[in-house]
């Protein structure tokens, strides 16, 4: 969805300090990102297994089952938010109208959801050139939603075949779209069976060009993990959307990738811990001395960070710092904002950035920081010189690539003749997330549970399936802190979750 506020060819390498932290990539990218040759073993075990669904799918009228989403994490909770309340379309003629008709488009749809808690965030995979582990990761995903087997917290030993498999998958998260829907759909042909995957890279594309169709100059700039930025997808897809719509200027691209936010948002522990009063050794976020995401202390004033409730570890002299560990969402989007304001203000003949793609799903959840953070630049000042504005137009439009996605889920649906003609009562939802297998050594976990970094990243590609599990999302398997933010910011998703989930 549009929202705004109004305040009146570089290498392609995950060595490339630039592409790690963000660039300006005008859209001319030639990188194109294909499904790994050949089935390897987590595909080949996915097509043996999807063999049954095969089967039951033959069985069925498909458009009775449910639709999958998935996300790396609860982020993609947003994207089902946005498909939960869509009223898009006339449902009798199945057709795009300026506004609804009044009923929510998937009334009579059932959904099942799957976060993969247990190993994001997903943009750093490439980062640390472990993009097989990635594959392997998504296929599991999508996998998952597609058989019948699932666990419980308390037997990670015999699943249970009580799962429905679905008739379209929705891949919740830009970076799992950037990798791994080729490869997915290549499992899908290989095992048999007639499912659509909608990613949301597309749709965010689509979005952010609508804002140029006025014909006024500007650019886009896009917030993914560093994942996605490496992929080149987002510039790509956006030239694509901006050549279909008849769009012959060139619209410059920023990309900043959002190191750790993603992670903040789910509580990671390498990147936040809100128990924590001071500067932590497991820390891997952004700080005075990293690489790639460097807090630059002489510009420490214009990120405005918030001290309060541990938000900002600190060591040494606050003016003068030693360290400089970031301890909350908000400070994450802070540092990103002006990163990302930074490299347009020293960017030759910079147009004023009109559009920002939220280029993951876990960023809605907190789009009203974002808004603030924005008016907040636009109207920064030091010695009386505005640092930011010329580069800011008035109206920045924020854009959430969930909404356009469920647009396009509806379509594909309509396309496929697999929209749900009638259902006794409402709609039904099923969420599982993933946790580590109770077989993990100690070693290998944090002190929450999850896996350590070096263990999470330090696997290889093929041997993943046997170290975690997928199981109902509830009290017991998801943090409080998660639950609370589900009932206050996906309210539509909160009433699908049984009483047993809250």
């Amino acid at each position: 969805m549009t929202k705004s506020f109004d305040s009146t060819s570089l290498c392609w390498s995950a060595r490339c300090v630039l592409l790690l932290t963000g660039f300006m990539f005008f859209i001319q990218s030639p990188f194109s990102l294909t499904a790994q040759e050949g089935l390897g073993k987590v595909k080949r075990d996915a097509v043996n297994r999807l063999e049954l669904t095969s089967d039951y799918q033959k069985a069925r009228a498909i458009r009775q089952y449910p639709i999958g989403v998935f996300d790396s994490g609860t982020g993609g909770l947003t994207v089902l938010e946005q498909i939960l309340e869509l009223d898009q379309f006339d449902n009798r003629r199945q057709a795009l109208v300026e506004k609804g008709d009044g009923r929510r488009d998937f009334a009579r749809e059932d959904f099942i959801f799957l976060a993969d808690q247990a190993n994001m965030p997903y943009g750093n995979y490439p980062v640390v050139d472990k993009g097989a582990v990635l594959d392997d990761l998504i296929v599991k995903d999508a996998s998952f939603l597609m058989g019948r087997e699932y666990f419980t917290v308390d037997n990670h030993q015999n699943p249970l075949r009580l799962k429905a498999p679905v008739k379209a998958i929705v891949i919740a998260c830009n970076t799992a779209t950037a990798y791994g829907q080729l490869d997915i759909e290549q499992v899908i042909e290989s095992a048999g069976l007639d499912i659509k995957v909608v990613g949301v890279i597309d749709a965010g594309a689509k979005g952010a060009v609508e804002v140029f169709r006025d014909g006024k100059p500007g650019s886009i700039a896009v917030v993914p993990t560093q994942g996605t930025v490496l992929s080149g997808a987002y510039p790509k897809a956006i030239q694509r959307n901006a050549n279909l719509v008849g769009l012959d200027k060139e619209i410059p691209v920023f990309q900043q990738g959002a190191f750790g936010l993603a992670g903040s948002i789910d509580g990671a522990g390498e990147f936040v811990n809100r128990e924590a009063t001071s500067v932590r050794d497991e820390y891997q976020g952004p700080s005075l001395t990293h690489k790639t995401v460097r807090i630059h202390a002489r510009i420490l004033p214009r990120y405005g960070f918030d001290t309060q409730k541990n938000g900002l570890l600190i060591q040494g002299d606050p003016k003068i710092p030693e360290q400089v560990q970031l301890n909350s969402p908000e400070n994450y989007i802070r540092y990103h904002l002006v990163s990302l304001m930074e490299q347009i203000r020293q960017a030759d003949n910079a147009q004023p950035l009109r559009a920002v793609i939220l280029g993951c799903t876990h960023f809605p959840f907190f789009e009203t920081t974002f808004r603030a953070e924005l008016s907040r630049l636009r109207d920064y000042q030091e010695n009386g010189r505005y640092i930011y504005r010329d580069v800011m137009a008035e109206e920045i439009h924020l854009i959430d690539p969930a909404f356009y996605t469920a647009r396009e889920l509806y379509q594909s649906l309509v396309e496929d003749n697999r929209i749900r003609k009638s259902r006794n009562g409402s709609s039904q939802g099923e969420f599982y997330i993933t946790i580590p297998c109770d077989a993990t050594s100690p070693k290998d976990l944090t002190d929450a549970g999850g896996f350590t970094y070096e263990y999470k990243y330090g696997r290889t590609d093929g041997v993943i399936e046997n170290d975690f599990r997928a199981v109902p999302m509830d009290h017991r398997s998801t943090s409080q802190e998660v639950l609370e933010r589900l009932q206050q910011r996906v309210p539509n998703v909160w009433n699908l979750l049984s009483p047993s989930s809250k």
